[in-house]
């Protein structure tokens, strides 16, 4: 099992916890006292929301160093809590250098870049390039290039940090054209962590590198990255993700495909389009027909920030 796998087996597996506990643990409805006897809460019912930071947290997070702070942050953002995003960006500046990488915070980096909120993610990249103290600017791109360049062994850590700093707005052009080279790599797992990048960048140019990387490379773990990349992580849109669906639907034509990798373009089609069909080509080029510029619209309508996601 590669690390990356690893590491998504426990971000599911924390996912689930958290599910369970929210489905099935103590009910809001009722009470139950020593005697067993139910007693209904009395009140009217609340509407679910997510927390929003209180002026104790603020207070608290002024007292507490950088790592603290960054922690406790981004299990809020993880959370949901209102402002957490906000407050990452206007202090995350200030934590590089002063911030290590942790266990927990390793999880909790995990977790964000699979949130339904691209906000969240957007703040995990934030947090890694603090810990991993890369500042945003063009010298830092060459630096991690230049070393990428001399020892081929570290293009997998680079090619992940460097697609984050491409979502950051520094050297974008550059790096996804260098991440795209590398797609073609001999060594698999540069072509792996290369997907991860372009997956990071989350500009409209990196679609037709992971649809030629899902249906072309000779491993499987990479097309399966490329796919997922499509589908639900990484930095994209649901509208962006939508300017995939054509290309999808022509792999559905391509006989030369494996089963797996055919089963995983419909999947794609589905988790993208939020729509359950068959996979049959035919059934799935008549609803982009009928209905690919109406879900287009829609997702024009909604909040750009809003993905699938794990939490």
């Amino acid at each position: 099992m590669s690390m990356l796998r690893t590491r998504l087996l426990g971000v599911v597996i924390a996912a689930a916890i958290l599910v369970y506990t929210v489905a099935f643990g103590a009910s809001p409805a009722k009470q139950q006292t020593d005697t067993g006897e139910q007693l209904p809460v009395p009140g009217k019912s609340v509407a679910a929301d997510h927390g929003k930071l209180s002026e104790h947290n603020m207070e608290w997070l002024q007292s507490q160093p950088p790592q603290a702070q960054a922690e406790f942050l981004l299990e809020a953002a993880v959370n949901h809590d209102r402002g957490a995003t906000d407050v990452i960006a206007k202090n995350v500046d200030s934590w590089h250098g002063k911030v290590h990488k942790s266990q927990h915070l390793d999880d909790l980096e995990m977790t964000a870049l699979y949130s339904n909120d691209l906000r969240v993610r957007a703040a995990a990249i934030e947090v890694n390039l603090a810990f991993s103290d890369l500042a945003k600017n063009e010298d830092t791109a060459t630096r991690l290039i230049e070393a990428a360049e001399k020892n081929p062994g570290s293009r997998a850590w680079t090619a992940w940090e460097l697609g984050m700093l491409a979502n950051r707005g520094v050297a974008q052009d550059r790096i996804h054209e260098l991440l795209a080279t590398w797609t073609h790599d001999p060594d698999q797992q540069t072509r792996f962590w290369a997907v991860e990048g372009l997956a990071h960048i989350g500009s409209d140019a990196t679609i037709k590198n992971l649809l030629d990387v899902f249906r072309n490379d000779p491993s499987l773990e990479v097309r399966e990255r490329a796919g997922c990349s499509l589908a639900k992580s990484g930095m994209l849109t649901r509208e962006q993700r939508m300017k995939a669906v054509p290309g999808l639907l022509e792999l559905t034509d391509d006989a030369s495909l494996d089963a797996t990798t055919r089963s995983w373009i419909y999947q794609a089609l589905r988790e993208i389009t939020n729509t359950t069909l068959p996979n049959d080509p035919a059934t799935w080029r008549n609803w982009y027909d009928t209905q690919g510029s109406a879900t287009v619209r829609q997702l024009q309508q909604n909040d750009s920030w809003s993905v699938l996601g794990n939490n």
